[in-house]
């Protein structure tokens, strides 16, 4: 069905409140996953709202929780999340990176001790919109083998960049071949995945989502994606503090304590290039989209060009009817799913 969006976010924001965060709170996490439902990324909208409010339940998401600088040295910083939810912490820290950049023209704060944080990619476009470059990674529960593997011991490890360019420049990708949260979206939805992005428990291929979930997401590109995925596992990991591999709870199963990490860079271009790089930088992907296109291809598009053109016009999000029927019953207090 199809919500009107500020309903959905209102809906969705009562909802936190019952179950107990702060206004401001409720407000910025509601915004997170209401965007991402805008953006056509449902597998990180309203789909996780449920998922958050387990572990809201289960004592691994604190409400109230204390967001603490740990250790700084010049630019960089690491966070100790205090358990609050994700997107909370995922905002402050990047809000950390953009004072660092401002000061020493680049900003890089590692998180610990938080929540999944939703759309990575809502965290680099607020760093792009005020004119940074914004970089966010994070690791995930175990869903993939490392390259000519067979068992998950790696997350799905999304990486995004935004750049304060026009056009619009703002890539959010996993590792794996599918996301995690696209593999959820279609078991909730009884339908099916590609036959050549996941196996199931018995390391078979399969299009069963639910079998995926049971088994193991694959790596984009083979040993590219994998080799990309070991190092956002460190990088957002092990450097900040926070877990790695079959270490890492939580994200995907929120019944259980979250140890992941997450890594926020913000990079004041003048601070490397002057005046002159966005400028050059538009120039360039102006060039890229005015390119020829090939056969059957009507346009050529940039990382999130479109994702941000439908947030930009959407004034409705869909939502299946259950799902719906589960925030409405969370915001009415009449669960506790």
């Amino acid at each position: 069905m199809q919500i009107d969006r500020e309903h959905a976010e209102a809906i969705a924001t009562k909802a936190f409140r019952t179950k107990g965060l702060q206004v401001d709170d409720a407000s910025l996490v509601a915004d997170v996953l209401v965007t991402a439902d805008a953006s056509g990324k449902s597998s990180h909208g309203l789909l996780r709202l449920p998922r958050y409010v387990r572990g809201i339940e289960h004592g691994n998401v604190n409400p109230e929780g204390a967001i603490e600088i740990v250790r700084e040295s010049g630019a960089t910083a690491t966070i100790d999340g205090g358990s609050r939810p994700g997107p909370v912490v995922a905002a402050t820290a990047m809000g950390e990176a953009m004072d660092r950049a401002d000061e020493f023209g680049i900003g890089a704060v590692g998180v610990h001790n938080s929540n999944h944080l939703g759309m990575l990619g809502y965290y680099t476009q607020k760093a792009r919109s005020e004119g940074y470059i914004g970089v966010g990674m994070t690791n995930t529960e175990p869903a993939m083998p490392p390259y000519g593997g067979a068992e998950p011991v790696l997350g799905t490890n999304p990486i995004a960049i935004g750049l304060p360019t026009e056009p619009p420049f703002n890539l959010d990708m996993s590792t794996s071949a599918i996301a995690r949260g696209t593999v959820l979206k279609e078991k909730e939805a009884d339908g099916a995945i590609p036959d050549d992005v996941a196996l199931d428990a018995d390391g078979e291929p399969t299009t069963d989502p639910e079998a995926a979930l049971d088994g193991t997401i694959l790596p984009f590109g083979g040993p590219k994606g994998s080799g990309l995925a070991i190092a956002v596992e460190v990088l957002a990991g092990g450097l900040v503090g926070a877990a790695m591999g079959r270490d890492v709870t939580g994200t995907y199963h929120t019944e259980d304590p979250c140890t992941k990490g997450d890594l926020f860079l913000a990079i004041d271009p003048t601070a490397f290039a002057g005046d002159g790089f966005v400028e050059q930088a538009s120039s360039f992907l102006s060039n890229l989209k005015d390119e020829p296109t090939a056969a059957g291809v009507d346009s050529i598009r940039l990382p999130g060009e479109a994702a941000l053109e439908r947030e930009r016009d959407a004034t409705t999000v869909s939502v299946g009817d259950d799902l719906w029927e589960t925030v409405r019953s969370i915001a009415d207090g009449e669960t506790d799913e």
